[in-house]
């Protein structure tokens, strides 16, 4: 049997070569992109062989992400030496069930580890199940240099202001080199001469986060000053703490630059994806963590509320996502993704259907959030809950009979369903097509709208095949292909 070009090619479309996997390549960015040093020194073995000895742990699973795997085997070498000649076990984890921030604690049963070292970008959600020890890599800043630009720059804006400077997970270790967290404050007091300074470290471990939560700052009159690269870390905080202003100091390349995240073009384009959650038919729940306390809560929301706007949910967990993987959906109309803080900013342009937050699903589907606007976006599902600060009770009366699609120009809700099996669906059409203008619209793409729906079982009118023994050895140098 002979395999043309065509036959190949289009073969190639459906499935990767089988060589694919090991020549593939970890795409880097090159802000996190560390050596050796930077991830791993004295302090950091020190800190983690004395934390092992200390809780008397045995297995122990060292989480790196994939920027870190080059220097994986020899931290793993180096821990193991420092413990010796205890018997210890140390397990390297690549790969993660979900993101690299999260702790992968379903990847540690496997091996059953009673503990865990996590290296790198970390979104601090609280572990369920093994205690965990965070190692942050330790970059350089010059230290004068960003005195001088903090000073020459925002002086007269920050004086008589409050002012918080966030350090970033590669610069936690400045309070201590600096001579202290009370050196550094004089250092940047005495550069900015605010009227009040905040000095905090970012991302706060999650028991230090809620304590911050219970005292918010007013954001009026604060600008804000982050330590780090303009990286997802930066977008999470600018987007759930809002200030006057918010800057960026590069310590890599010691710039000073302003960015504000909560532009117009942003609040237009997640504003448009919640008019799209609230047109879907059927909404798709993405469980992208195991871990994180609350998540079965806010799943059994999510339920309840898509129901009283009759609205149908499935609920997929397909670990990582892709593009390739959810369009394997096509029934469903938009994607709510349940994650940790850090796996909740994801950008739908490559995607089939949009995907939203569980912030943006709640604004859409909860009543209560009708011509409100939020001061900030919330990023932590578990602030949405009852006990957390943001919280709305849902009212399943208050879900409105008659709703009007601002993409589509249609009428929806649960009430219109059956206006819409009994009449002419174009009759819900409220809002007039101006001509030539473009209009999407959702029509719901069901099982039974398809062409192929796959193959004809035809059961009770063919015979059973009688059995016989098939082909048995090594498959290879088959002589009829």
């Amino acid at each position: 049997m002979t395999t043309s070009p065509t036959d190949t090619a289009s073969a190639s479309a459906f499935s990767s070569s089988d060589t694919a996997a090991l020549e593939r390549e970890t795409e880097v960015q090159a802000e996190e992109q560390v050596t050796f040093e930077q991830i791993w020194n004295e302090t950091h073995r020190k800190v983690s062989s004395g934390w092992i000895r200390q809780n008397s742990f045995k297995r122990i699973c060292l989480q790196f992400p994939d920027d870190y795997l080059p220097h994986s085997n020899a931290i793993s070498v180096s821990l193991k030496e420092s413990l010796a000649p205890e018997d210890i076990n140390v397990f390297i984890m690549a790969d993660t069930t979900y993101g690299s921030c999260c702790v992968d604690e379903i990847a540690a049963a496997h091996v059953e580890a009673d503990s865990v070292i996590h290296f790198g970008n970390a979104c601090q959600s609280k572990a369920s199940r093994l205690p965990v020890l965070y190692m942050y890599p330790w970059l350089f800043l010059d230290a004068p240099v960003m005195m001088e630009k903090l000073a020459s720059a925002l002086q007269t804006e920050c004086r008589e202001r409050e002012v918080c400077v966030y350090l970033d997970i590669g610069y936690h270790h400045l309070r201590e080199l600096l001579g202290g967290a009370s050196s550094l404050y004089k250092q940047l007091n005495e550069a900015l001469q605010p009227k009040e300074l905040v000095l905090e470290v970012y991302p706060l471990a999650e028991d230090d986060a809620d304590a911050a939560k219970q005292h918010p700052k007013a954001a009026s009159e604060r600008i804000c000053i982050f330590v780090g690269s303009d990286n997802q870390r930066f977008a999470n905080l600018s987007l759930t703490a809002p200030a006057l202003q918010w800057y960026i100091f590069d310590g890599a390349s010691g710039t000073l630059s302003s960015k504000n995240p909560l532009t117009a073009q942003y609040i237009r384009r997640r504003y448009f994806y919640i008019e799209k959650c609230k047109d879907a038919q059927t909404l798709g729940l993405i469980v992208a963590t195991l871990t994180a306390d609350g998540y079965l809560d806010v799943v059994a929301r999510l339920q309840a509320m898509a129901k009283a706007r009759g609205i149908k949910t499935q609920l997929i967990s397909v670990g990582r996502i892709n593009p390739a993987k959810l369009a394997n959906f096509l029934e469903i109309d938009c994607f709510v993704l349940i994650g940790c803080p850090f796996n909740n900013m994801y950008n739908s342009k490559e995607y089939y259907k949009p995907i939203v937050s569980v912030f943006e699903a709640e604004m859409a589907l909860n009543p209560a959030w009708h011509m409100k606007y939020p001061e900030a976006y919330v990023t932590d599902f578990k602030e949405l809950l009852p006990e957390g600060r943001r919280f709305l009770a849902f009212d399943e009366q208050a879900v409105p009979e008659h709703d009007v699609s601002l993409v589509s120009g249609r009428m929806r809700g649960a009430a219109n369903e059956s206006l819409e099996t009994a009449g002419d669906p174009a009759s819900l059409a409220v809002a007039t097509q101006a001509k030539m203008a473009l209009m999407t619209t959702n029509t719901g793409l069901t099982f039974e709208d398809r062409t192929w729906q796959g193959l004809d079982p035809a059961l009770g009118q063919t015979e059973p095949a009688e059995l016989q023994p098939g082909l048995s050895g090594i498959p290879i140098k088959y002589s009829h292909q």
